[in-house]
Parts: C-alpha cells; sequence; structure tokens
C-alpha cells in the first residue's frame, strides 16, 4: 500500500450531551482490532455548537463578499479544536503520517465542522483529505453499494428548472473533460426542464450522477429542485432497495450537504443527519460529495473540473477533492475564504477500479482454482463449501447461488457478535464474493458486518 493510500479511521460516538466516545482504528480490514485507546471523553455540546456557529459565520461573510477574514476563522478553527477534542486524541493527530482522514460520525455530531478545526498549523481539512461516514444505528441493515469498476456511465442534471444558466456551461464543460477521460463509457445529459421521472428513470443507469441546479436541504424539504416539482428524500427513501443508485452522486447545488447550516440558524444543533446528501447514503450510495453553502457559479464549475479531471486519472476521491480546492486556492487564494465549500461523504482511499485485463497467463491459475473449488463444493465441511462457492462466484460462476442456501445458516452464525474473529473474516469473505456477484459492494463502519435481513435480502435478490 503506497502513502497515498494510506488513512487515519476515527470513531466518534455520541454518548450524551456531556460525553463523547472516541476510537481510532489501525489501517486496514474492517475486521483489524482498533488501537486500546477507546475512551468515553467529556463533551459540552452547546458550546461546541456556539463555536460551530462562529465558524459558519465568518463563512458567511466571506460568501458574501467581505475580505481579510482568515485569521478569525483559524482563531475560531482552534476554539472548536480545544474544545471539541481530548488532548489524547490531539497527540495522535498531530503523530498521524497517512494523508488521509476517515471519520465515521454519529449523526447527532455532523453538524460540526470538523475540516475546519485549525491545530494551530493547519485547517484538519488542508492538513487530511478527509472523508465522513455516517454510523446508523445497529438494529438498521447495511446498505450495498454499486461496484465501481471502469469505464464508468455519467448522468449530468443541470439546470433542471430552466433558470440557472451557469449551470448549462458547467454541464457543456464537465461533459467536455469526462469523454475525454478513458475511465468513462458514456455521458448522459438531461438539461433544462428535467422531470421526476426523466431523473427517476435515469438515475439506476448510471454510475455517477452529477447534479447542478437548486436543491434545499433545509429540514423537512430536503430535495433537489425538478421541472415539476421536488425530487425529495422522501422519494429516494421509497426507492431505496428497488433501483441500484450510483456509486457517485456530486451535488453543484445550494446548501446540498446542509447539516451544519442548521447549526448557524440556531435550530436543532448537532442534530441527526438531514437533508437529500444524506438520504442518497442511506439508499446505498458511495460517495457524496456536496457544498456546505450556496457557491458562486464560477467557483462550483472550477471545483468540479478539477475533481473529475482528477478522478479520470486514477486519483483517490479524497485527493480529487483536494484537487477541487487546489484550484480554488490557486485562483481566489485562501483568504477568499471560497475553498471550505464542499466536503465528502466517504472513505477517501477509493478510487475506480481498473478494467479487467487477464492475461493468458492469468487463466492458467484460473482453471487450478476453478477445478479447485468445484472439488470442495462436495466437502461435508459447511465452511470449507462456503469458501469454495464463495472463489466459483469471485471466478463468475453464478451457478453455484443456488447451492449455498443450504449453508445459510452457517454464514449467518459467522455474523454473530460473538463469533471468533476468524469465522467474522470468513463472512467477510463471502459476503464480498455476493455482493460483487450483484454488482454491490458491503458497506458500514469499521467493525460492522451486514446482518442477517441483508445477507438473506442480497441472496434472494442473486436468485431471483
Amino acid at each position: 500500500m503506497g502513502t497515498g493510500d494510506q488513512k487515519f479511521t476515527l470513531q466518534v460516538l455520541w454518548q450524551s450531551e456531556d460525553a463523547i466516545r472516541v476510537t481510532p482504528f489501525k489501517q486496514g480490514s474492517v475486521l483489524e482490532s482498533t488501537i486500546k485507546t477507546s475512551r468515553t471523553c467529556p463533551f459540552h455540546s452547546q458550546l461546541v455548537a456556539e463555536r460551530a456557529q462562529d465558524i459558519l459565520s465568518i463563512l458567511a461573510r466571506a460568501n458574501a463578499g467581505e475580505s481579510g477574514l482568515l485569521p478569525e476563522l483559524e482563531a475560531a478553527g482552534q476554539a472548536i479544536y480545544v474544545d471539541l477534542l481530548p488532548a489524547f486524541l490531539k497527540e495522535k493527530l498531530e503523530e498521524a503520517a497517512a494523508p488521509n482522514l476517515l471519520l465515521h460520525l454519529d449523526r447527532q455530531l455532523v453538524g460540526i465542522p470538523w475540516e475546519l478545526l485549525h491545530d494551530g498549523d493547519a485547517f484538519l481539512g488542508r492538513r487530511f483529505r478527509i472523508g465522513r461516514v455516517v454510523s446508523m444505528e445497529t438494529t438498521a441493515t447495511v446498505a450495498m453499494q454499486r461496484s465501481m469498476r471502469s469505464p464508468l456511465s455519467v448522468l449530468i442534471v443541470a439546470d433542471p428548472c430552466g433558470d440557472l444558466p451557469a449551470a448549462r456551461t458547467e454541464a457543456e464543460e464537465l461533459a467536455e473533460v469526462l469523454e475525454a477521460s478513458p475511465s468513462v463509457r458514456d455521458v448522459t445529459t438531461l438539461m433544462g426542464r428535467v422531470t421526476t421521472r426523466q431523473l427517476r428513470d435515469a438515475l439506476g443507469r448510471h454510475d455517477v450522477l452529477h447534479f447542478a441546479g437548486h436543491a434545499d436541504a433545509r429540514r423537512g424539504a430536503a430535495s433537489l429542485r425538478l421541472a415539476d416539482g421536488a425530487f425529495s428524500a422522501k422519494l429516494l427513501d421509497q426507492l431505496r432497495g428497488r433501483i441500484d443508485f450510483p456509486g457517485l452522486v456530486f451535488l453543484n447545488g445550494c446548501g446540498s450537504a446542509d447539516d451544519t447550516v442548521k447549526l448557524s440558524e440556531g435550530t436543532d444543533p448537532l442534530g441527526a443527519v438531514s437533508g437529500i446528501a444524506a438520504s442518497f447514503l442511506m439508499s446505498g450510495v458511495r460517495h457524496v460529495v456536496g457544498t456546505l453553502w450556496e457557491v458562486r457559479d464560477e467557483v462550483a464549475r472550477a471545483f468540479a473540473l478539477a475533481f473529475y479531471q482528477a478522478l479520470g486519472r486514477g486519483v483517490a476521491i479524497g485527493g480529487a477533492t483536494a484537487a477541487g480546492q487546489d484550484a480554488i486556492l490557486e485562483r481566489w487564494g485562501e483568504d477568499s475564504l471560497l475553498w471550505p465549500a464542499h466536503l465528502l461523504y466517504g472513505d477517501p482511499t477509493w478510487s475506480v477500479d481498473p478494467p479487467n485485463e487477464n492475461t493468458l497467463d492469468d487463466f492458467a491459475v484460473l482453471d487450478g482454482l476453478e477445478a479447485k473449488s468445484r472439488a470442495e463444493l462436495a466437502s461435508a465441511d459447511p465452511a470449507t463449501r462456503l469458501m469454495a462457492a464463495a472463489m466459483l462466484l469471485r471466478l463468475g460462476d453464478h451457478s453455484v447461488i443456488p447451492a449455498l442456501g443450504r449453508d445459510l445458516d452457517t454464514l449467518e452464525a459467522w455474523l454473530s457478535r460473538d463469533a471468533p474473529q476468524r469465522e467474522q473474516r470468513l463472512a467477510a469473505h463471502v459476503l464480498q464474493a455476493l455482493a460483487a456477484a450483484a454488482g454491490l459492494q458491503p458497506s458500514g463502519p469499521p467493525d460492522q458486518l451486514p446482518d442477517t435481513a441483508a445477507v438473506r435480502a442480497l441472496f434472494k435478490r442473486l436468485n431471483s
């Protein structure tokens, strides 16, 4: 693993208005043991909310054109850094050599502007390539995500209400960049007077959705505005499980990732995840790039072009987000405070999977693996049969799916929290093979596997 792929993973769980539980994770697989520094720490929710409001007030003033606010933002970022993070975590962040930071956050903590915490030397979002993952309740089914293998199919929805000529310009320039990328198979553009039916029908057929238009993520009204009304969070919830959502959704809209804005308004401080971005994530979207506030047209366009150019070159999505910020910094400068507008939900180390390119030498090895796995399907040991079926699925043989049914009980036993770590690792291997066969991928916190309901739903999907 190269240094660019390394990440520091941090889980922060809400315990109460007075306490949070903080757990750093080792670099590696989802089932690796945590570093033994998980601690419950004091948390002053009202003070943190006030600090967050200070930051957002400064950003609002900068977005309105006021200059000279960088020192104020640095001071506000240092204040919330001091109040929010325990001493042991500050030390670990200072020692971290990895360029990526993955934050697994409880819903109540998403409203904190983590990217703008300042350690005295730099903003956290400039020192690290930060991605956020929202931790769900333990009773919730872990979503399955679309596999993202090059070349990708991209859907651009621009100026859907017919009143944003700058969004049309963005779409035209972006389509030109994407069509020239070897990582993109095709680009579909819906522009001007886009209806709910058009977006709903096209959504499940594409790997990437880029939306350039009006978005409203206010509480109770989260939606993308279309020609015939709102494409709402409620509608997305209804589509969950019925279509395969894109793996990447980029929302270049007004307030598209607007959890933090609630704090600036003094409402629902540190509240639950809201907005259209969260609805996409809950539906199985792997990554969402959104904006914290209304972004100037030229800023949004510059960020998006640099982002997709980097992603098309094989840069990980965290690096692509950093490339978008760099483009803004180069053109408008750090003092403009325009660069923090976009944030990333998802693992910053992810990059587009390369296409399958097996050589002739590979096939001799694959033939041997296939023969061995077929022989092991007849074993009396359920574990051996499950692993053999997983290997055959990896090799593209879906005829073994019905045979997996007889060993589902064993697989479900491996998913138990009380199961030995070795069995949990075996379960992860089988589930990855099952999900890949369905064009999906398991998701969730570093220490969580899908529950039995999700596994049975996946098995049913493969048998249908």
